[in-house]
């Protein structure tokens, strides 16, 4: 939707899509040139809290998992790290590292589609990722490995890759054996080598010049 005057014009675009979430854009443009730009990111209420009102403590991470499919760690273990300092305990040594790693999947396989399926085709010009396809064949399907990659892990400590069922307060109700985490270990080096590529690949984005008024902590 576009308002008009004789100098200004402010181009309002309701939903934007391909965003984690759903955004808003909004520009003004004023004799030919752009005055201002807003771009608002937003989700409806989702009512969470009320959820768990009056639910058994063991029954929080599968609710809280459903927030997000593409990041439901982030919320797993909020949850648990905050009902566990309740309960005063601590986990520590290999419980700790297989949640550190669970936790990799996710930042792999969210970084994947944000990068090669939500930014690259913004930068190189493409409606989406399916069109980007055909003229980067080979840098989608580095993306999608990567993000198969990420899910693996997640599949593996999880239990499945969208909404994992295993983790829970003092750990996992599943922990993988030596042999199942051996398996993943030839695609993770690829994908160590192919993160790195991609961020040189990323690097050479022609990037707008800006400089944010706040700071990300």
């Amino acid at each position: 939707m576009a308002e008009e005057t004789s100098q200004t014009r402010i181009i309002s675009v309701g939903t934007i899509a391909r965003v984690e979430g759903e955004g808003a854009l909004r520009v003004t443009v004023k004799d030919g040139t752009i005055q201002d730009v807003e771009l608002r990111i937003f989700e409806p209420p989702r009512f969470f809290e009320a959820f768990l009102q009056g639910r058994h403590y063991e029954e929080v991470p599968d609710i809280v998992a459903r927030i997000c499919g593409i990041c439901p760690v982030a919320y797993q273990m909020s949850a648990v790290h905050a009902i566990e300092q309740i309960f005063g305990l601590h986990v520590d040594g290999t419980l700790r590292d297989l949640r550190r790693l669970i936790y990799c999947g996710e930042w792999i396989e969210s970084h994947a589609l944000h990068v090669f399926m939500l930014q690259a085709p913004d930068f190189l010009g493409y409606e989406s990722g399916i069109a980007m396809a055909k003229d980067h064949a080979s840098l989608v399907t580095r993306g999608l490995r990567l993000k198969k990659a990420g899910n693996a892990i997640m599949t593996l400590l999880g239990g499945r890759s969208v909404h994992p069922v295993s983790v829970k307060v003092g750990g996992f109700s599943r922990v993988p054996s030596r042999r199942e985490l051996d398996a993943l270990k030839n695609e993770l080096l690829w994908a160590r080598d192919a993160a790195v590529e991609t961020v040189r690949w990323v690097a050479g984005f022609d990037y707008p010049e800006f400089t944010p008024d706040y700071t990300c902590v």
